[in-house]
């Protein structure tokens, strides 16, 4: 589950997602549910509506964590951050060698015109950050390693 706070236009929200373990996603935001599957073709439906989907094609398992870039693709563990989609790195809020709880915010990302907090998965040491502030990342790339 990753806990983001997302400003736009002035106002922040709090968003909430988690991996349905089947390629989708359920979303909550400022307390309303959504369940959103993954890839470009799939539908997209309000969690509890009554429209019927298509069952969805097969997916990797991680879709959002895919980059063509070999060299920035996050290597496996569950301390591992990545970059939930492209933008640049406005703030580092850790060093390398901190301490962080489960869910604290680490970094911020702005990606068009927002700007997220981007929490840790696990709680323990920071281990790596091979970014900077003022770093252009792809989606997908690894931002921080905690362990």
């Amino acid at each position: 589950m990753a806990i983001y706070k997302v400003k736009t236009e002035g106002k922040e929200y709090d968003v909430t997602v988690e991996d349905d373990g089947l390629g989708g996603a359920s979303v909550t935001v400022e307390g309303e549910h959504f369940h959103v599957e993954s890839g470009a073709n799939t539908p997209v439906a309000r969690q509890g509506s009554s429209a019927s989907l298509p069952p969805a094609p097969p997916v990797p398992s991680h879709p959002q964590h895919s980059t063509s870039h070999a060299a920035s693709a996050a290597p496996a563990g569950a301390g591992s951050i990545t970059a939930p989609i492209p933008g640049i790195v406005t703030s580092l809020l850790v060093k390398a060698g901190e301490q962080v709880s489960a869910g604290q915010t680490v970094l911020k990302l702005e990606a068009m015109k927002m700007e997220n907090d981007i929490a840790a998965p696990v709680a323990g040491t920071v281990q790596d950050i091979p970014v900077s502030e003022g770093a252009q990342v792809a989606d997908g790339q690894l931002l921080m390693v905690i362990s």
